[in-house]
């Protein structure tokens, strides 16, 4: 984990042997392979500390990468969240925060370790993705319009001028209506419908993946691997497996 402050290593203690580094060491790539977690530390982070995140996701991708900070901005946990930072804190982080995300955090590190044991599994304490974006209400009806779009219209391309026209509305002020109301753009949107459209269909061992692909909009099933892969930390073909190994599962516990 990489943290900067000694006083915020307590939490992480329990759970965690800690290894303070310096940010030339991510840089020059001198670190080990086997971390479970990173944890950047900051109080309010500049642009040489934010590109550090991009970079290490990319040598640790399946490694849950946290942020601490002092700064609490709309522009932080936007670019944040583009970047696949798997959870954001603002500094004083009181206890049932800290417990929230290292509950998560120990998930997702278990289920790493289940995959590399080959042991596919799904995990059922994790919500639905879709449940992600659920709506604070109350959401006018012009938005539902748009996500009834979304729904009927998955399978090709929506650009987002598209449902703004739709929505009677200029496409920033869609943007920033449709963010306000779901916490996530419209594009993040569209890709996890298309995601949770996929995972449905993955369900099917039947059905080819690149046939998959196509019946969620993705006319290159390479594309579409990476998206699924960076979407819900597996490649299709594991997801699959994990899903129907569960199933054969479930079927053995009951004598079905």
């Amino acid at each position: 984990m990489d943290d900067s402050n000694g006083s915020s290593r307590i939490p992480f203690e329990r759970l965690f042997d800690i290894n303070g580094v310096d940010p030339s060491e991510l840089e020059t790539g001198q670190l080990a392979d086997d971390w479970d977690a990173l944890c950047f530390d900051f109080d309010y982070p500049d642009m040489a500390g934010l590109r550090l995140i991009p970079q290490a996701k990319c040598r640790w991708p399946s490694a849950p990468i946290l942020m601490l900070t002092l700064q609490n901005s709309a522009d932080l946990a936007t670019w944040a969240l583009r970047s696949r930072v798997f959870d954001l804190l603002t500094k004083p982080v009181n206890s049932k925060e800290i417990n929230r995300m290292l509950e998560r955090v120990m998930q997702a590190i278990n289920a790493r370790r289940a995959q590399m044991e080959r042991r596919p599994q799904v995990s059922a304490a994790q919500l639905p993705t879709e449940t992600r974006y659920n709506p604070h209400p109350p959401i006018t009806s012009r938005l539902q319009a748009a996500i009834a779009h979304v729904a009927k219209h998955y399978l090709r391309p929506i650009p987002e001028s598209e449902v703004a026209h739709l929505c009677n509305m200029s496409p920033s002020r869609f943007c920033r209506e449709f963010k306000a109301a779901f916490e996530v753009t419209f594009v993040e949107y569209l890709a996890s419908y298309r995601m949770t459209q996929a995972k449905r269909l993955l369900a099917n061992p039947a059905m080819p993946v690149a046939d998959v692909a196509v019946a969620v909009g993705f006319n290159d099933p390479s594309y579409f691997t990476r998206v699924f892969k960076r979407q819900e930390g597996v490649a299709p073909s594991e997801y699959r497996a994990a899903v129907i190994f569960e199933a054969a599962r479930l079927r053995s516990a009951t004598g079905r």
